[in-house]
């Protein structure tokens, strides 16, 4: 068994992790977990210890299943209510009439000693383009004639107390992280092809604590955000407004709830106020996407891409808010499809929706994974080539 890998989605109620190798080119699944998460709050560590235990309790489980084979890779995927994502446009003037790679390594190397926010550790720089004179976007510039060359790029940041946790909670028990990834990028590279990015599309990924974004055309991300609300906050509005255990809350939710309700709908056995329970629902997701809205007018993009909006995870299934995300951002919107790899019966598992796309985007870039994981200094000349794999 080759390429053996295991990927941890690091999430607030529960941890999810699997093991994948590769045995003659056919990818399998060697093993796969889901723990209660203990000591994680709000992507807040609040007990080390407790974290550190179910981390531990997975990998032991592993190392059973493995028999005497060893992961050699490992990858956090995750989301956070404070991720932050910062678009970083550096340039240079061209020395020469003919961009060179010299070039393209001095913007790699300043975008990569900028991505600094106090209090927050960069996890992720993603290059978007390279512009030439202001005005023609290129993936490989080398070669090409121009006196002024720009690198776009989107840099992904969290909390450094939750870095510095992971990192130790990973550490004490003997295994190194190879890389984080924000889950909304290993998402937007899955659920979105190449019609998708080219028309315009937002992907919207509702989660537990967070809602994240990406809005892409041309083939290029426009931009990506967080709303720090998600289906919890959808759950606590329910148990406050029926007055209700929120346990109940929940369950009423994924049973009877809906963001819009139609005249012949109104009526239920349950003897629920299902009109008020809509408008409870309705507010939360409308004022979630409303934040998005704000953020695509500010891109001069509201309700003026040719695509489509397109929604993903937990949150999304509640019933109808496709209806709703078309009333607010004026385009037509879809599901997006969970199913990304034909692995058993893992594919199917909603719950490992996240651990999948980070292990596919795991496999897309190889050169990331050759390079120590910490952003620092010492590695300018892996991340330059990193960059150069990404376009």
């Amino acid at each position: 068994m080759r390429n053996i890998k295991a990927v941890f989605d690091i999430g607030n109620d529960s941890i999810k992790a699997i093991v994948i190798g590769n045995d003659e080119g056919k990818e399998i699944v060697l093993a796969k977990q889901i723990e209660q998460t203990q000591g994680l709050r709000k992507g807040k560590i609040l007990d080390s210890e407790w974290f550190t235990a179910t981390i531990n309790k997975i990998l032991e489980n592993f190392v059973k299943k493995l028999w005497g084979d060893f992961i050699e890779e490992l990858f956090v995927s995750i989301s956070h209510p404070e991720l932050i994502i910062n678009r970083v446009v550096e340039q240079k003037r061209v020395m020469r009439d003919e961009i060179s790679e010299e070039d393209v390594d001095h913007l790699s190397r300043v975008i990569t000693e900028i991505s600094h926010k106090s209090n927050y550790e960069t996890i992720k720089i993603v290059p978007v383009h390279r512009i030439i004179d202001e005005t023609k976007r290129e993936k490989d510039p080398i070669g090409m004639k121009g006196k002024k060359l720009e690198l776009v790029a989107d840099v992904f940041m969290i909390p450094k107390n939750l870095y510095n946790g992971l990192i130790d909670s990973f550490e004490r028990i003997g295994v190194k992280i190879t890389d984080i990834i924000p889950n909304i990028i290993a998402a937007s590279e899955i659920a979105l092809d190449y019609d998708h990015k080219d028309l315009g599309t937002i992907l919207i990924d509702i989660g537990k604590n967070q809602t994240s974004y990406v809005i892409y055309e041309d083939g290029y991300a426009l931009g990506y955000g967080v709303v720090p609300m998600g289906g919890e906050d959808v759950t606590k509005d329910i148990s406050i407004g029926m007055q209700i255990d929120i346990k109940e809350a929940e369950n009423i939710k994924k049973t009877h709830g809906s963001a819009i309700v139609f005249k012949d709908n109104i009526k239920d056995d349950s003897g629920l106020d299902i009109l008020f329970l809509s408008d409870v629902i309705n507010a939360r997701y409308e004022e979630i996407f409303n934040k998005i809205n704000k953020h695509l007018h500010q891109l001069d993009k509201e309700g003026r891409l040719a695509g489509w909006v397109i929604l993903i995870w937990g949150g999304s299934k509640v019933g109808n808010i496709d209806i709703l995300a078309k009333d607010i951002f004026k385009l037509a919107t879809f599901y997006g499809k969970d199913n990304v790899l034909n692995l058993w019966d893992i594919s199917t598992n909603q719950l490992f929706t996240n651990v999948l796309w980070a292990y596919l985007r795991s496999n897309k870039y190889t050169e990331w994974r050759k390079m120590s994981f910490k952003l620092n200094f010492d590695f300018i000349g892996s991340i330059t080539k990193f960059f150069k794999e990404l376009f």
